[in-house]
């Protein structure tokens, strides 16, 4: 009898290892569809200059691992786990706070302050900041600057307690004083936030990195107002229905985390796009041209923008490219982004020439029109802010540079994979 029960059991774990490889070509996982990541592609045996290929093991580990039959069912059970039972997260890109709040990882170190701006690297954002008003300037626009908070700091009080906040001022306050010397027009947005946070309804998602709709339409109520044009008017209307969170995605959980979101009433009537695309162009019934420098959250609030120009121009991109014609000019980004995308010295024409301040050793550089592909890749590969080191699309920086890998890159790719899906992050 004994031995009829190991042969049972040894044939069950058997089966368990060998039915998944096994039923690959009838049960394919759906491609990105659980972690917001491009699966492994298919092994080579052989490569066209050095024959066998030596990577071969290595590839058809990671394709098999990402591959296997009912992965996305696995993926999802494991991630059930540990948010369920254990409140953590199987992605260290996410982090799993109080009352249902996920956070994104990559923010933490601006909420304990080890991310703060240095002194040279804010010296260096100053000079580009005032190189792009001057340049916009003599053509006739004025440029205005607001920092979009991260989720952790207008929602401190949902973080897990093994996070100290900051003491000192964070970044957004220190790049809000290094512009009062600029010729540039400050926005304040944490102010306004924080404010409509005190109470219901949220301002940005539980399960996701950015504002909802509630908290784009506070946000662009703010801007154009900062920016000499009329207010939005706005009530709140019925709630929505949002299983859509990039950070539940990221855990291995696509739309297994609903929550409901407030839905802003306008009186407005809104341009439609595709406001997720990262070069975009929106006519409109209002007056002037607008050029807003985005990120992530641009998305969202995009449409409130754009109602009140003529034509509003929304550009995902780094370096900034500041050569666009407009009437005024906005740098739209997240706390989290500013040392991403401020850092890098815009491109002031539209040949490519960058802008390297007054002293190049001497000398400015040239700007090459056409880079290298492994010098494109080499600007990517740094990765950015976070604890644990990144993978893909997560965002763990080490020293600054790979929220671009996350927040910009990934995005282009999933967006073409899953346009029919969500809109990223």
């Amino acid at each position: 009898m004994m031995k009829i029960v190991r042969i049972a059991a040894l044939s069950l774990c058997l089966a368990l290892l060998v039915l998944p490889s096994l039923a690959i070509p009838i049960f394919r996982p759906a491609q990105s569809g659980a972690e917001y990541r491009v699966l492994a592609d298919p092994p080579r045996l052989f490569d066209e200059d050095e024959g066998v290929n030596p990577d071969f093991a290595g590839e058809f580990e990671g394709w098999l691992s990402d591959h296997f039959a009912f992965r996305d069912a696995a993926v999802w059970a494991d991630a059930q786990l540990n948010y369920r039972l254990l409140q953590t997260s199987p992605n260290a890109d996410v982090v799993v706070g109080r009352d249902g709040w996920l956070y994104y990882a990559e923010s933490v170190p601006d909420y304990t302050g080890e991310g703060r701006l240095t002194d040279e690297e804010l010296a260096d954002i100053s000079d580009n900041i005032a190189a792009m008003a001057e340049a916009l300037e003599e053509r006739g626009a004025s440029l205005y600057v607001a920092v979009i908070p991260n989720k952790n700091t207008v929602y401190p009080q949902f973080m897990p307690s093994r996070f100290t906040a900051r003491e000192d001022e964070g970044n957004i306050a220190r790049l809000e004083a290094a512009c009062a010397e600029l010729p540039v027009t400050w926005i304040d947005l944490l102010g306004p936030l924080r404010e409509a946070a005190s109470a219901d309804p949220l301002v940005y998602y539980r399960t996701d990195t950015h504002w909802n709709r509630y908290g784009a339409c506070l946000a662009a109520d703010a801007l154009l107002r900062g920016m000499g044009r009329e207010g939005i008017d706005f009530a709140i209307g019925d709630e929505e229905r949002y299983a859509q969170g990039d950070l539940a995605r990221l855990m291995g959980m696509p739309g297994g985390l609903p929550e409901n979101a407030p839905v802003p009433s306008v009186d407005i009537g809104l341009p439609e796009a595709d406001y997720a695309l990262h070069a975009l162009t929106v006519p409109a019934d209002g007056d002037g041209r607008l050029l807003v420098f985005r990120d992530s959250f641009g998305t969202a609030i995009g449409p409130y923008l754009a109602q009140s120009y003529e034509e509003t121009q929304l550009r995902w991109e780094n370096p900034l490219e500041v050569w666009h014609e407009c009437d005024d000019a906005l740098i739209l980004i997240a706390e989290r982004n500013i040392r991403m995308y401020l850092s890098e010295p815009p491109i002031m024409d539209e040949d490519g020439e960058e802008y390297y301040g007054e002293e190049m050793d001497g000398e400015e550089e040239e700007w090459d029109e056409e880079p290298e592909e492994e010098d494109f890749e080499d600007e990517y590969s740094d990765e950015e802010d976070l604890e644990d080191g990144e993978e893909d699309d997560g965002e763990v920086f080490e020293d600054g540079e790979d929220d671009d890998e996350d927040d910009y890159e990934m995005l282009q790719r999933m967006r073409e994979e899953m346009r029919s899906e969500e809109d990223g992050f």
